[in-house]
């Protein structure tokens, strides 16, 4: 990798005059959204069950690694910024939602976003980290299936296609077991959050080399591909 960007040399490659293109605000927001939507469409169209299974497993992964309560204070101890996306945080079971749909019961202490007055309201009764890894682990066992059988059919299946996914299924259930206090003990406790941990640890470190790596390079890829769309003419 050292060798290769060392020595490395973009080739010249010509271009025809590059042209700005006077382009509204809607319609640029109009093609930012058809750029990251137009791989999902084809996908409907040749894998409906896959492709719909995995945009609901990433919709799912974002709201649960960005938004559930306890992960947003990792993100804020790191990003201080990110406490401005408090409110926005929903609860890991749906109790809150619960009560204040069906008694509109206040929290006994009083908190700065109590869950049941927040944005989302009795919204948190599906909307919670309990409900989301349900979801989680049934998607994920469809997608890890599917690479499963695709190999025992013969096809190539890298190490990097199947390591991630699997690793994420381990890390949600070790998760959910540690938020739902199953076995129903401190020393079982802190063991399933410091393994949840651990392998989460363990998918970052490995992130470069896995299918994760996605998330940088297509949404990035994408991105570019907007800009040269929407602002270029005639450049790559």
């Amino acid at each position: 990798m050292f060798r290769y960007f060392a020595v490395y040399k973009k080739p010249f490659v010509p271009y025809a005059t590059s042209v700005m293109r006077e382009t509204s605000s809607t319609e640029k927001v109009k093609r930012l959204v058809d750029t990251f939507a137009n791989s999902s469409k084809v996908g409907m169209k040749r894998k409906p069950i896959t492709t719909g299974t995995g945009l609901l497993m990433h919709l799912a992964l974002i709201v649960m690694i960005f938004l559930l309560a306890q992960h947003m204070i990792f993100w804020a101890y790191y990003i201080p910024p990110y406490k401005i996306l408090f409110p926005l945080a929903i609860p890991e079971s749906s109790t809150d939602g619960e009560l204040a749909l069906t008694l509109a019961t206040s929290p006994y202490t009083s908190t700065p976003y109590p869950f049941v007055h927040d944005i989302w309201g009795p919204l948190t009764i599906i909307l919670n980290g309990q409900y989301i890894t349900y979801l989680l682990i049934i998607l994920l066992g469809i997608y890890l299936g599917h690479k499963f059988h695709a190999l025992a059919e013969g096809l190539t299946l890298r190490s990097g296609d199947w390591w991630f996914f699997l690793l994420l299924y381990i890390d949600v259930i070790l998760g959910f077991l540690a938020t739902s206090h199953i076995p129903n003990n401190v020393v079982a406790y802190d063991n399933l959050l410091g393994a949840h941990i651990l392998i989460a640890e363990v998918l970052i470190a490995t992130l470069p080399f896995t299918r994760g790596f996605h998330m940088f390079e297509f949404y990035l890829g994408k991105v570019r591909e907007w800009y040269f769309m929407t602002y270029r003419r005639g450049e790559k």
